[in-house]
């Protein structure tokens, strides 16, 4: 499975698990048993749209691309500012 495949397939994976749509993919890396994904998904949708919900959680994937572990890691507005440590 390409990059592309294992991002598309861990949306439709945390969608089905969490029953949120999948808004963006933030980090994506290599690890020791399979990848590590950072994917934001949407909570709560608002007009404007600044003000939805947004969560983002951090997936752990086998090397076959299947979650084996999820965690939500923090929730804001789409137009809050994160600062990177």
């Amino acid at each position: 499975m390409n990059i592309l495949e294992l991002v598309e397939h861990t949306k439709q994976q945390m969608q089905s698990i969490t029953g949120l749509p999948p808004d963006s993919v933030s980090r994506f890396d290599k690890s020791d048993t399979g990848w590590i994904l950072a994917i934001d998904m949407l909570e709560h949708k608002s007009i404007p749209r600044t003000n939805d919900l947004i969560s983002s959680f951090e997936v752990w994937l086998d090397e076959l691309g299947m979650v084996t572990k999820w965690k939500r890691r923090a929730r804001f507005q789409r137009a809050q500012l994160e600062e990177d440590n």
